[in-house]
């Protein structure tokens, strides 16, 4: 018995809202060979085209991956709890690396987790290593372990919790960004670490939109 491929479920989708292979590169930004991979089942989309891909054909990324019932979304339909995008799980040194891992080895990737923030294609989730975002006191608290969901195209404003890359040892930080007039700061929540002024030595690789947080 044949098993339904997600090439199987695109092709369906296609057929019935009569869409073309331009239509899904267009709405994608994948290339003309890249779409007919899919289409023909010689490769699967990765995560950054998943959700582009599931607007176009109408359905959730949930049905694209699985199958089964079909949960088709309208282009004005506000998605629901049960709608999640993957993102890639990255270690510290492929955080502060993304920009070059998404334009060279996105496709080498292999741990992922799923959410259901609202984040760009080119998104992906950090698990927090050490103590210095562990709050001891009341408010968001990130200890270690805790998986962050970053978006490297979200507004990095002040008091908002960032990813930095430190060129220093070239690896990624999660701290609260600070503002202080021409100064800037990346603040540990744990006030037994010091802050770090950002300089030409740091940049902000992405925000995190959410925590995602283990209870055993």
């Amino acid at each position: 018995m044949h098993k339904e491929s997600m090439s199987d479920r695109i092709s369906l989708r296609m057929r019935t809202l009569k869409l073309k292979s331009k239509d899904l590169t267009d709405a994608t930004g994948a290339s003309k060979g890249t779409v007919s991979q899919w289409v023909n089942g010689g490769t699967e989309p990765s995560s950054k085209y998943m959700s582009p891909l599931a607007g176009v054909l109408g359905v959730s990324e949930r049905w694209l991956l699985e199958g089964g019932h079909i949960e088709e979304v309208s282009g004005n339909a506000i998605p629901g709890p049960d709608l999640y995008r993957r993102v890639p799980l990255l270690s510290q040194v492929q955080a502060g690396n993304w920009k070059e891992i998404v334009e060279n080895h996105f496709d080498e990737l292999t741990e992922w987790i799923e959410t259901t923030a609202k984040v760009s294609p080119y998104a992906f989730s950090l698990r927090v290593v050490g103590d210095s975002m562990s709050n001891p006191g009341s408010g968001v608290s990130l200890p270690e372990g805790s998986i962050v969901i970053v978006d490297p195209e979200g507004d990095p404003v002040n008091g908002r919790i960032v990813v930095a890359r430190l060129k220093s040892t070239n690896e990624a930080t999660v701290k609260k960004l600070s503002i202080d007039g021409p100064n800037i700061y990346l603040m540990p929540l744990n006030p037994n670490y010091k802050p770090i002024q950002l300089d030409s030595m740091c940049e902000i690789v992405g925000v995190c939109v959410r925590v995602e947080q283990s209870l055993i």
